[in-house]
């Protein structure tokens, strides 16, 4: 019923103090509003920023706001099949410090065969100290996906394929841990299987 507040963190936050919130706006700069307001609406639907909230979302994106990259990426990627534009955006997301584009931008980086990479954004979510950042992430990235009717692209195939070749060792446990390849082969494979579930 009710979902981990972690997980499912895309309720409307509040940016600001309120408190010291009063009717002189005369320092308002429409950049830092843009770059701040939170997305997290959404960031749970990217679709509906694909046409109904267009100039609002360009608005963001020309501010820097993290989250618009993110959305702008799961567009680009996904919908439109723009890879380059996707993972551009995607990146400014994580450079943005936006967590979920991190994870993103990694997983597509891996689904693109661009496993060095991917791994670098990957291991800035600290998973060999904690998995439960990458696990709240993934439910994330799931919900911001779950209205992209297919994006199965026939290169993640291949890319798993060569993937599992580098890894070798899957999960198996190197003692008594599981061994770094593993944790990618894991997350890539989550992925393709999400991907893949999508066009059933």
């Amino acid at each position: 019923m009710g979902e981990d507040a972690s997980v499912n963190n895309y309720d409307i936050i509040s940016i600001g103090d309120s408190a010291s919130s009063n009717d002189d706006h005369s320092n308002s700069d429409r950049t830092n509003y843009f770059r701040n307001i939170s997305l997290s609406y959404f960031a749970a639907q990217p679709t509906e920023m694909l046409s109904k909230h267009l100039e609002f979302k360009e608005l963001c994106l020309e501010s820097g706001n993290p989250e618009a990259h993110y959305i702008e990426g799961i567009l680009q990627l996904f919908v439109k099949e723009d890879e380059q534009a996707g993972l551009y955006h995607l990146r400014q997301s994580s450079d943005g410090g936006y967590i979920d584009g991190t994870y993103l931008y990694g997983l597509s980086l891996l689904a693109v065969e661009r496993f060095h990479k991917g791994q670098k954004y990957l291991d800035k979510l600290g998973w060999k100290e904690n998995h439960s950042t990458s696990d709240q992430c993934w439910e994330r990235v799931k919900k911001s996906l779950t209205d992209i009717p297919y994006f199965m692209n026939q290169g993640y195939y291949i890319a798993r394929a060569n993937l599992e070749t580098l890894c070798g060792c899957r999960s198996r446990k190197r003692r008594g841990r599981v061994c770094n390849h593993g944790y990618y082969y894991e997350r890539r494979n989550q992925f393709v299987e999400f991907a893949m579930s999508k066009n059933n």
